[in-house]
Parts: C-alpha cells; sequence; structure tokens
C-alpha cells in the first residue's frame, strides 16, 4: 500500500510539475529554463511535503529539517544517476524510448527505497 501511496504522490507531483511549466511558459511566456527550473522546485517542496505526509505518514515537526536535507540531497544526487542508468540502458537496446522507459522505472526503484530507508527512516518518525 505504501508504494501505491508513492507512485500516487509520483503521479501527482509530475502533474504539478508540468502544470506549472506550462503556465510558466506558454502563459506568462516565461523563459524555458527558468520555467523549468521553478517548476521543478515547486514540484520538489509538493512531492517532499505529501511523501511525508502521505507515503510515509509522518505526523510531527520533529526531525523535518534533516529529511528535507536528505530528501533534496538525494533528487540532486538522482539526477546524475538518472542519466548514467539511461546510459546502461542504451547498451541493452538502442530503443531510445524504451531505454528512458526502463531507467525511468528503476529509478522510481531506487528513489522509493531513498525515502523510505534514508529521508523517512522508520526509527525516526512517529506514525498515526
Amino acid at each position: 500500500m505504501q508504494f501505491a501511496r508513492y507512485l500516487l504522490v509520483g503521479g501527482l507531483t509530475y502533474g504539478a510539475d508540468l502544470s506549472v511549466f506550462l503556465l510558466l511558459f506558454n502563459i506568462f511566456g516565461m523563459d524555458l529554463l527558468l520555467a523549468n527550473m521553478i517548476s521543478k522546485v515547486l514540484a520538489g517542496l509538493f512531492s517532499f511535503a505529501a511523501h511525508r505526509a502521505f507515503t510515509f505518514g509522518v505526523i510531527d515537526a520533529k526531525g523535518r529539517t534533516r529529511q528535507a536535507v536528505r530528501y533534496f540531497t538525494l533528487l540532486a544526487l538522482n539526477i546524475p544517476i538518472s542519466a548514467l542508468i539511461l546510459s546502461a540502458m542504451l547498451w541493452i537496446t538502442s530503443l531510445e524510448v524504451v531505454a528512458k522507459i526502463l531507467s525511468d522505472v528503476l529509478l522510481v526503484l531506487i528513489s522509493y527505497a531513498q525515502s523510505k530507508f534514508i529521508v523517512f527512516k522508520r526509527n525516526e518518525i512517529s506514525h498515526e
């Protein structure tokens, strides 16, 4: 059930990211890279809060700053990890879209494990 909640929050995060990007870029005419950066930051903030409360059931403020530092550090580290996984998948298949999908699935599994065992460690949080 927790993994299903993780996937749901991930889908909502992606929707928020894309929506904010399209709003800033298409409606407000913001620079493409700036719109992307702002949408990623806002989506990351939403994702952290939603995973903390909904996915992992953290109900108190204790450790929030430490969790946020770990979450955003891992988020930044996952960018080059994603590129490495994609490169590895391209050795397996020459179909770029297939390689991208396979690498994204693997990264979702990795990021779930990171969130569960590093960011929101069970022994550090209170549950409902």
